[in-house]
């Protein structure tokens, strides 16, 4: 239908622009495939082979995924690979899906819907070693298709009082391995089934309206998810609105729904509201604080939302990683109300971090903080119970000139090792004083600590994988990346709170010390994969040192550590590199 009305000069362009996508290597496959159908012009209109034929087919292909069931293994096979000795015979069982989606097409949705079924529950045999007919493990995209495919023969062929029941229960038969929290990644969604092929469903709208009509207390994550489909299709934000405030914390994805319908609108103080309404029924710390921030402030700066600054501490909050910070920190054109947040933050973030989890008190639980949650939605409703928040609360306290309170988050447990996790208060501490010590980001220290502040500041978080713009200046805030940006901010904060004249070459001596302490962990129990992170805590140290006019310090250090360990060959090979 989209190429009907298309005169045939702008379809062989169309054509040649299909082409040249095309990867090189690829392209001679397009060009066969394009002359396949060419040379038989009547095929695409043909039923698939006598319906008898292709029954014979699939009683073949059962009786031989049977055999291989039964018989021992010839090969060895990897533990990963789920079709094992079944790969032989994925080509038929993919050329029959074909067969399949071909009697679709053709109107005959019953020969379809039985062809189809009769894959699946072949999919079910499986040997004594765990391998079966996998159709994910050979091409993920097209069994989804087929799977969308399926369940629209099923719709077409059963009766409309029973639609919902039957999609609901095929859906669940076809259902994919995926994650749980996404359930979109384990059934198809009724976009795909819908979009899957360019002819409009007969009874489509009908089947969504039996939906929001009969899922209004969704069982199950399909349930819900298929729900939140109709719904939007069919009532728009006002139906997503209703069904939301009806729902409370029960659907909290529907929330989601809610905010992104607005954004979509570019409405950011209808967001806003609803994130506000959402306060009622959702405890601080809780995933879904995350989910909508980033809703939001990817698309509206914080500082150009209604309560932007409030968006961004409750994300804080629930995800602690770099970025979230910065976030909260560019939120604010008023130096003090900045400060007041932030504080606020670290407070918080330090306390979960003494106690390991955090801080929920009843007053902020909401009233609906003890309801039910279903697995799917347990990352959205329950507070994590494993964040980043001691290194974040360590930068928190430095952005308000709060060194000491800093440092008192670093326990005796907090070992010079172990820093690959991610959440020692020590690692923080030692990534942020050579910009403290300088009065310089990190990347105008040296590259050893400028590497170190990245790994700190992009922890946890994809957003921060981003490179720096093309020609952009380091005056230019806007341009530079994530990471770069909180250092800039460190700065900002040493010259809002310097320190005194006393604590410089206390906290440069506790740097070497760590360093010193870092490098006999690793290097004394030969953990030689590590020797170069050792190796670049004494180049960070010697570059911080060097900045602080106090270029004899680092060379000192540098000078000890290399007599200390004279024989470790390849330890002094990454000294060497670094230095």
């Amino acid at each position: 239908m989209l190429l009907a009305d298309m005169p045939a000069e702008d379809l062989r362009r169309l054509l040649i622009a299909l082409a040249e996508e095309e990867h090189p290597r690829q392209r001679q496959a397009f060009l066969d495939r394009l002359r396949h159908h060419c040379a038989e012009p009547g095929a695409s209109d043909a039923l698939p082979s006598d319906l008898r034929a292709l029954g014979v087919r699939l009683a073949r292909l059962q009786a031989e995924l049977h055999e291989i069931a039964e018989a021992e293994l010839q090969d060895w096979w990897d533990d990963e690979e789920t079709c094992g000795p079944f790969q032989a015979l994925m080509p038929e069982v993919f050329g029959l899906l074909d067969e399949a989606a071909e009697c679709l097409r053709q109107g005959n949705a019953q020969a379809a819907r039985d062809t189809y079924a009769s894959i699946w529950q072949m999919l079910d045999i499986e040997n004594d070693y765990g391998h079966c007919p996998c159709l994910e493990e050979v091409d993920d995209a097209v069994a989804r298709e087929h799977a969308a495919r399926y369940l629209r023969a099923v719709l077409l062929t059963t009766p409309p009082e029973q639609q919902v029941a039957t999609m609901l229960q095929a859906a669940g038969e076809v259902r994919f391995s995926g994650i749980v929290s996404r359930p979109e990644s384990r059934y198809c969604t009724l976009r795909e089934i819908a979009g899957v092929e360019l002819e409009p469903l007969t009874g489509w709208e009908g089947f969504l309206d039996a939906l929001v009509q009969g899922l209004g207390n969704p069982r199950s994550s399909l349930e819900e998810m298929w729900l939140r489909e109709a719904l939007a299709r069919r009532q728009g934000i006002a139906g997503i609105a209703r069904m939301a405030r009806q729902a409370g914390a029960r659907m909290p994805r529907l929330w989601l729904d809610w905010v992104r319908a607005a954004v979509r609108q570019r409405d950011p103080d209808q967001a806003a509201a609803i994130w506000r309404e959402a306060r009622h029924h959702f405890p601080r710390g809780a995933g879904i604080w995350r989910a909508l921030a980033d809703s939001i402030l990817t698309v509206f700066p914080a500082h150009s939302v209604l309560d932007g600054e409030a968006i961004a501490f409750e994300a804080l909050l629930a995800n602690p990683v770099g970025h979230r910070l910065l976030t909260l920190y560019e939120a604010f054109k008023e130096a003090e109300l900045r400060e007041q947040r932030l504080r606020e933050a670290a407070l918080w973030l330090s306390e979960a971090a003494r106690t390991g989890k955090p801080p929920v008190p009843a007053a902020l639980a909401g009233s609906e903080a003890h309801a039910a949650v279903s697995d799917h939605d347990r990352d959205l409703m329950t507070p994590s119970r494993f964040e980043r928040w001691a290194p974040l609360a360590v930068m928190a306290w430095w952005l308000v000139g709060e060194g000491q309170r800093a440092k008192a988050l670093v326990s005796a447990r907090d070992q010079a090792v172990g820093w690959s996790l991610g959440d020692s208060p020590r690692w923080a501490l030692f990534a942020c004083l050579p910009t403290v010590l300088t009065g310089r980001p990190a990347s105008a220290i040296g590259p050893a600590s400028h590497a170190v502040w990245q790994r700190l500041a992009d922890a946890g978080s994809h957003y921060l994988d981003e490179s720096p713009l093309a020609g952009a200046s380091s005056h230019d805030r806007e341009a530079l990346p994530a990471a770069d940006r909180l250092s800039h901010a460190l700065v900002d904060a040493g010259q809002r709170y310097p320190l005194s004249v006393q604590e410089p070459p206390a906290w440069l001596e506790w740097l070497c010390d760590t360093a010193t302490e870092r490098c006999h962990a690793i290097v004394s129990n030969r953990h030689r994969n590590a020797y170069d992170r050792a190796a670049t805590c004494i180049a960070v140290c010697v570059e911080t040192a060097s900045a602080m006019g106090k270029a004899a310090v680092g060379r000192a250090l540098l000078c000890r550590v290399r007599q200390r360990y004279p024989r470790h060959t390849a330890f002094q090979r990454a000294l060497d590199h670094v230095a």
